[in-house]
């Protein structure tokens, strides 16, 4: 699955470097739309998503994927009233699955996450690669001996 996230990363940035860096905010709303609000707060190297889930019977039935820069949310939200009819909708029951890009790489790990009052809690870390340039390893050759 990991080789699937980087090959979706990689297709686009080639895409904002066609169209724009800012060519996928016109499309933001309509993709939003598909699945659970989402916010994002940012505070030094760390970053908390909070995702709106009402109606989650099981929080195992929430799956939540995070690679690189990509946070995965699939699921299915249930609203049981019987003997009504649904009048309006607002909010969207049922399955779901929503893909947010996140503002900077992040670890795997620490990862935390919590579900409460219907918001799922993420705390994640910022992924501060090693500037260290490459050493060579060197090769012991056996037959020399």
């Amino acid at each position: 699955m990991g080789d699937y996230w980087s090959q979706m990363y990689d297709w686009r940035n080639k895409m904002n470097k066609f169209m724009g860096d800012d060519f996928w905010t016109d499309f933001q709303d309509m993709f939003a739309s598909n699945g659970p609000l989402v916010n994002l707060y940012e505070a030094g190297n760390e970053l908390i998503c909070t995702v709106y889930l009402p109606g989650i019977k099981k929080i195992d039935d929430v799956d939540v994927y995070i690679h690189y820069r990509t946070l995965k949310v699939k699921g299915q939200t249930t609203m049981d009233i019987k003997g009504y009819q649904n009048v309006q909708e607002e909010y969207k029951h049922g399955p779901f699955e929503r893909i947010v890009e996140l503002p900077f790489p992040v670890r795997d790990k620490p990862i935390d996450a919590s579900y409460k009052r219907g918001i799922l809690l993420i705390h994640l870390h910022r992924l501060i690669e090693s500037r260290e340039e490459k050493k060579r390893l060197k090769i012991t050759d056996i037959d020399e001996s």
